[in-house]
């Protein structure tokens, strides 16, 4: 086998393939790069299991051929190169990368053991990428880190006629936000838990390529999602089992309501952050009058109290919440004001835009001795 590319673009798509490498790799095959070059094109490829990646990559094709590379050492090669072609041939069981005034060989091995990878075939959704980036800021951050509950670790997605409903929980917090889609062909009241992770590096991947918009596709055989953008695939399993019905728990009604400023909270709730740490993060919120109270003590620290200036409706009360969550949720809030709402000290506690665009973020109170 044998291409002639930029440099420059072999680093920017081997960059993003390089993302479907995991950590501790399952299996040692998963540790590399496929390199695949047929008459028509050259793609890299990579795959944890869970994430993988095709990427095509624009080259000059003399020599058709397959290899698997070690994705750090080619990566880190690829890095130092200078601007200008880049020539990639086998020699036996090892790439040549020839560059300006460079001579390399990598030890490459065969594609044998490379897990096959679904490619797309009929894109069934199409969103907008910046809507898209939004939603998946917002609604990943309430899904579980740890695999203790699989199906926490997804988000999942309720399609309708023109529009899909997202939601994530890890059981301390939720997020419930709508995404519009361009155009579908899957049936209404369909239903799939796709991986926060998943969509996390999807995010990415638009962010850099600036894409407008791009398509999904579901394969129910595979059990796989395909996002298809410009000249990328990104594919990833759908998570089996059934997610909580959240619905549930969600409030729908309130005896105290709090409107305040999105940034004067966030600020308040990181200087009681600072006196909770060793406390379990645990900050309050106390309605007072027409103040918001936010604040932290520490037998060890000391204590920090903020106040508010707020427009309330109800009864005054006193909440405690872990912060990283109200951080979490303030920092991917763009709104100027914010709304609270809730039922009780120890019950859910809902908060939204002010503007109320259909994204509501409930996270649960802690309850302490005091």
């Amino acid at each position: 086998m044998k291409i002639t590319v930029q440099s420059t673009d072999l680093k920017k798509y081997l960059g993003i393939v390089n993302r479907g490498i995991g950590v501790r790799p399952q299996l040692p095959i998963l540790s590399g790069v496929l390199l695949k070059i047929t008459k028509d094109e050259v793609n890299l490829v990579s795959t944890d299991l869970e994430v993988s990646f095709w990427v095509k990559l624009p080259a000059k094709i003399d020599e058709e051929g397959e290899m698997v590379v070690p994705a750090k050492l080619f990566g880190e090669l690829v890095a130092s190169l200078p601007a200008g072609n880049v020539t990639l041939s086998a020699e036996k069981n090892s790439l040549k990368v020839l560059a300006k005034g460079i001579n390399a060989e990598v030890v490459g091995q065969g594609v044998e053991d490379f897990p096959s990878i679904p490619r797309a075939k009929k894109t069934q959704i199409t969103l907008k990428s910046g809507e898209f980036r939004q939603k998946m800021d917002r609604v990943c951050i309430s899904a579980a880190k740890d695999d203790t509950r699989p199906v926490l670790t997804g988000v999942l997605w309720s399609l309708e006629e023109n529009r899909t409903v997202l939601a994530a929980t890890d059981g301390y917090r939720l997020c419930v936000d709508k995404l519009n889609v361009v155009k579908t062909s899957v049936e209404k009241n369909t239903k799939f838990i796709l991986p926060a992770r998943s969509l996390q590096e999807v995010s990415k991947v638009l962010a850099e390529t600036g894409e407008d918009s791009f398509g999904i596709e579901f394969d129910k055989d595979n059990q796989q999602v395909i996002f298809s953008i410009a000249d990328m695939e990104v594919s990833s399993r759908l998570i089996a089992g059934e997610f909580p019905p959240y619905q549930q728990i969600m409030p729908n009604t309130y005896s105290t309501k709090a409107i305040f400023n999105r940034e004067e909270l966030l600020e308040a709730v990181k200087r009681a952050n600072l006196f909770a740490r060793d406390n379990a993060n645990i900050v309050k919120m106390a309605i007072e009058g027409e103040k918001l109270i936010v604040k932290a003590e520490s037998s060890q620290l000391g204590s920090n109290s903020t106040e508010i200036e707020t427009e309330v409706e109800g009864d005054g009360l006193t909440v405690a919440f872990n912060a990283r969550y109200l951080l979490d949720y303030l920092g991917v809030n763009n709104s100027e004001r914010v709304v609270w709402e809730t039922e009780g000290e120890l019950k859910p506690s809902v908060f939204k835009r002010e503007d109320d665009d259909g994204w509501i973020q409930v996270v649960m109170p802690v309850r302490t001795q005091n």
